[in-house]
């Protein structure tokens, strides 16, 4: 087998396994349906023989319960709330009633009667995991009440790469079928970087039950020990509202549309700014199975520099998908697949190219005892990722290739954990494989990278 079949079995390989990841996402989901219609009807078989208990026996508060509880387990919220304020009746300011009566409530949207419920709970003399239950929807309710919530993530680490400059590691490359030798400044390059990332997330409730604006603001920076020429800055906002399916009867779906605007600096010069426009669906096809898909366009405009001459060539427009299908398979697994395709008009035809990629994660959480700062009532994770990337450029650069347009296959791995620490704090590290084939000399490479750093979610 020659060279170039090998590298695109590779990739193509990795493509498969991603692909392989919607048709077992799928088959889960059926599964999950079955098991789940059975289990329905059981539920409802019982439920009907409690109905016919009650009507005999209207005063026995566990038939009543049991019933109110299976009622919520359906999805019949109504009978459910009608049964334990019923029970009220018999059996005046029972804390477990008034605490399902506040969950309820709760679950449909009436935040006030949920409120008023939770509190005579929480005055009441309940025993220790009631109230507990209680303040913890209490806050829900307070956190659901409020207008403006902001949310968000916080990392800060290091980060080493044994080609942090994307380059050949080999001396001499073909250029127009020409041996080059190259300069060491032209070839690959380790080196390690201090980074942080902050990804911030708003929302304002238009208080109709269903809509909201959102926000996001990303910012990025990192700051290389050798190579700094590579030192970058990032910020990027989205605004735009977000309408709930709910109206129609699809609790779980969510469209947003928003406007984008960015900045990116390299080398301490602005190297691009960006506005575009994008929608985003989320919806959830079952229990446990969770869909998005987003579709952006940015039009990008490069700024020459003194390291980085040539860039305003990139100018242009950009158009990108990304498809997330995430499943629970269980509580300790999580699987991950993600499509994605991009598509780059730039003011020189060498520049524009079509890409494809597709990326399949496999999470299993698991807890740890408590020692030193680690924390005992949250999960670790350990996370394995495999993909591959695809990507054909319009025309050739005459530079380096007049014959042919630059081709490229590319495949990865990854490895990682993160350790949850007091305070809300996360230790993470990861490892990543990166190899890189292409008809362009220039652009084969590979690089092997590991991160350590510190996360915190607000």
């Amino acid at each position: 087998m020659n060279t170039t079949a090998l590298r695109q079995g590779v990739v193509l390989a990795c493509l498969a396994v991603a692909g392989c990841g919607f048709a077992v996402s799928a088959n889960a989901q059926g599964t999950g349906e079955a098991a789940s219609a059975s289990a329905s009807q059981a539920v409802e078989s019982r439920r009907d023989a409690l109905f016919a208990a009650m009507l005999t026996d209207p005063s026995n508060l566990d038939i009543a319960f049991e019933y109110a509880t299976l009622s919520a387990q359906l999805g019949d919220f109504e009978a459910a709330i009608g049964t334990l304020e019923r029970m009220l009746i018999y059996a005046p300011n029972l804390p477990r009633i008034q605490l399902e009566l506040g969950v309820l409530y709760y679950r449909i949207g009436a935040t006030e009667m949920a409120r008023s419920y939770l509190e005579a709970a929480e005055v009441s003399t309940a025993p220790p995991e009631v109230r507990e239950r209680v303040a913890t929807f209490l806050a829900q309710v307070d956190r659901q009440d409020r207008r403006f919530l902001v949310s968000g993530t916080a990392y800060a680490g290091i980060r080493y790469q044994s080609n942090a400059t994307a380059a050949p590691g080999e001396d001499v490359i073909a250029i127009n079928g020409v041996p080059v030798r190259l300069d060491q400044n032209a070839r690959a390059q380790a080196d390690g970087n201090l980074f942080g990332l902050a990804d911030i997330h708003m929302t304002y409730d238009l208080k109709n039950q269903y809509d909201l604006i959102e926000a996001n603001l990303v910012t990025y920076g990192s700051v290389f020990f050798d190579v700094e020429r590579l030192n970058l800055g990032l910020v990027e906002a989205q605004l735009g509202p977000s309408f709930g399916f709910g109206r129609f009867g699809f609790a779980q779906t969510r469209l947003g549309v928003y406007g984008i605007a960015g900045a990116t600096g390299l080398d301490q010069a602005l190297y691009t700014t960006t506005y575009g426009a994008g929608a985003v669906l989320r919806t959830a096809f079952a229990e446990g199975v969770l869909f998005e898909t987003r579709n952006e366009f940015r039009a990008a405009n490069y700024n020459d520099s003194p390291a980085y001459p040539t860039v305003r060539l990139q100018t242009g427009q950009e158009y990108s998908s990304l498809n997330n299908l995430t499943v629970s398979l269980s509580p300790q697994v999580l699987m991950q697949t993600v499509v994605t395709g991009r598509r780059v008009d730039a003011r020189a035809g060498f520049k524009s190219y079509g890409e494809l990629g597709a990326s399949l994660r496999g999470t299993y959480f698991f807890y740890m005892p408590e020692f030193g700062p680690l924390a005992a009532d949250a999960p670790w994770n350990a996370s394995l990722a495999v993909g591959g990337l695809l990507r054909r450029f319009d025309d050739p650069d005459v530079l380096i290739n007049a014959a042919a347009s630059e081709k490229d296959e590319a495949a990865w791995i990854e490895a990682g954990i993160s350790a949850p620490l007091q305070r809300g704090f996360s230790a993470f590290f990861t490892a990543q494989y990166t190899r890189q084939w292409s008809n362009y000399d220039t652009r084969d490479y590979d690089n092997a990278v590991f991160t350590f750093g510190l996360s915190r979610r607000f």
